[in-house]
């Protein structure tokens, strides 16, 4: 089995609580798996979107970054390995840029998808996306990007993927550490 690297910039680590604590504005959680990172633009009904309640466990997780976060961060700096053929939760953003999401209108079920007014998804949404996807979205913005925002590798786990991590040794930190640009 491959795994990949999560970070983490936290004084508790991988600590677990509710997506909308420390968080300006809400995360609203669209109901679909990218599989294809060329389909942008797409609509998603109302029923798909999910803001999670304050309070409601089955939402508890935290935020990390996938493989590498260039910015520089304070607080301490924590790594843990998923599985690579996991699922995660990313930022509803493409690797063509901001202007560019999955997902950009959302539709009533009960209302022809033509009526809308163009563009109407909140700017905080998070849509679920392989590992695999995820690595490669990364890769096709470097392509043409020099700089790598922190919103293309940022994620969202699960607290069952939080409690799945393998956190390495002492001895594989120090190594991680001197071969690491991250």
């Amino acid at each position: 089995m491959q795994y990949v690297k999560m970070i983490r910039f936290h004084h508790d680590g991988f600590t677990c609580g509710s997506p909308n604590v420390n968080k300006e504005r809400k995360p609203v959680f669209i109901n679909r798996e990218i599989h294809n990172l060329f389909h942008t633009c797409q609509s998603v009904y109302t029923t798909e979107m999910i803001l999670p309640p304050d309070g409601e466990k089955k939402w508890d997780g935290c935020f990390c970054y996938l493989e590498e976060y260039t910015l520089s961060a304070t607080g301490i700096r924590n790594i843990g390995f998923l599985p690579r053929e996991s699922v995660i939760w990313v930022r509803n953003i493409s690797h063509m840029g901001k202007d560019t999401p999955y997902f950009d209108r959302s539709i009533h079920p009960l209302v022809e998808e033509g009526t809308g007014d163009g563009r109407n998804i909140v700017t905080d949404t998070w849509v679920k996306m392989s590992v695999v996807d995820a690595l490669e979205r990364t890769r096709l913005w470097k392509e043409k990007n020099v700089t790598l925002p922190d919103w293309l590798t940022e994620c969202y786990l699960v607290e069952p993927q939080v409690k799945s991590l393998i956190y390495p040794s002492a001895n594989e930190k120090i190594m991680e550490f001197w071969l690491s640009k991250n």
